[in-house]
């Protein structure tokens, strides 16, 4: 295994954990704003499409 690809994952588990534990705030935020459980799940889920599928576009993942 690459180092460089050692690290890479690394800093990507980082940033999931960093998004994953700011994600609390964001549905705080749409709860006051009187937003129901499932517009807030809705928006997570929407708002990660994109860059998971760019991600994919990309080509840095081989779906089978």
């Amino acid at each position: 295994m690459e180092k460089t690809s050692h690290l890479q994952g690394y800093l990507f588990v980082a940033i999931a954990g960093s998004l994953w534990g700011i994600g609390g705030f964001f549905v705080t935020q749409m709860s006051d704003a009187g937003a129901s459980s499932l517009m807030t799940a809705f928006a997570g889920h929407f708002l990660a499409l994109p860059p998971l599928l760019l991600f994919c576009w990309l080509g840095k993942v081989e779906v089978d």
